[in-house]
């Protein structure tokens, strides 16, 4: 099953998302950019909150977005987030063929971190697989793909379906989680689910409006829905592209 992940900014937003059906929370402020970084107290006040009434969902934040090999940055944020008590902090790490060096030494210095680091691979100028390699025999618990920048397209449009399947496979035989985020709407679930990774990762489909704006917990529902497998959503209308049949039938084609 693939698992769904909502950022989120503030507590009313992680308490609509969870209640909603969210299988994952990410703190992230998306005002401040592709990777913005909720503040170390409302960090800690979220996390102590959300585990007296959702002890067993997992919290992810994610520590803004720093130039690439700052790693005195890195490891300070890290800890910041690392220490309010989140199971996951994750790192944006550049993975083009150009930056290939860099996201080696950033991966590396990253997983000697005390904490459970999840690298989130940024693709806006494509993703190198040998950088999905070396993240995966790092052991990560996980590996994401996402995009810096919205206003450039989403994921689908900066890395082709076969990279990104075999992002997926790669992660799978190294037996660490992959997942997939970038400006991702309804209309790409089914790509999403021909690609079948074990997380999803929304936050623009979820709110009204941009990505700023505020989440909609219905709209939570109804993504959940999808990713599920359901043919029923509440409202339908919200991501048209998945009535049209023959749009599985492309995605499924286009990874076979």
């Amino acid at each position: 099953m693939i698992r769904m992940l909502a950022s989120v900014r503030n507590l009313d937003e992680a308490r609509e998302a969870a209640s909603a059906g969210a299988d994952l929370i990410d703190l992230k402020e998306p005002a401040a950019g592709a990777l913005g970084a909720v503040s170390a107290p409302r960090i800690a006040h979220l996390v102590q909150s959300l585990r007296a009434e959702h002890p067993q969902l997992p919290i992810s934040a994610a520590i803004g977005d720093l130039l690439p090999g700052d790693d005195a940055s890195l490891e300070f944020r890290a800890s910041q987030a690392g220490r309010c008590g989140v199971d996951y902090v994750k790192a944006g790490v550049p993975a083009d063929s150009a930056s290939f060096d860099t996201a080696c030494r950033t991966l590396t210095y990253m997983r000697g971190l005390h904490w459970n680091m999840v690298p989130v691979l940024l693709v806006d100028n494509g993703l190198d697989l040998r950088v999905v390699e070396h993240a995966c025999e790092l052991r990560f618990a996980g590996v994401m793909v996402d995009t810096a920048s919205k206003k450039r397209g989403n994921l689908f449009q900066c890395v082709p379906l076969a990279v990104l399947d075999s992002m997926v496979q790669i992660a799978r035989v190294h037996d660490v989680m992959a997942g997939l985020a970038g400006a991702l709407l309804g209309k790409h679930v089914p790509l999403i689910r021909a690609l079948s990774p074990d997380i999803a990762g929304f936050r623009t489909a979820l709110c009204d409006g941009p990505r700023t704006g505020r989440l909609n917990a219905a709209r939570v529902r109804d993504l959940r829905a999808l990713l599920a497998g359901s043919t029923h959503t509440a409202n339908p209308a919200t991501h048209p592209a998945t009535n049209d049949p023959g749009f599985e039938v492309a995605a499924q084609s286009a990874v076979a």
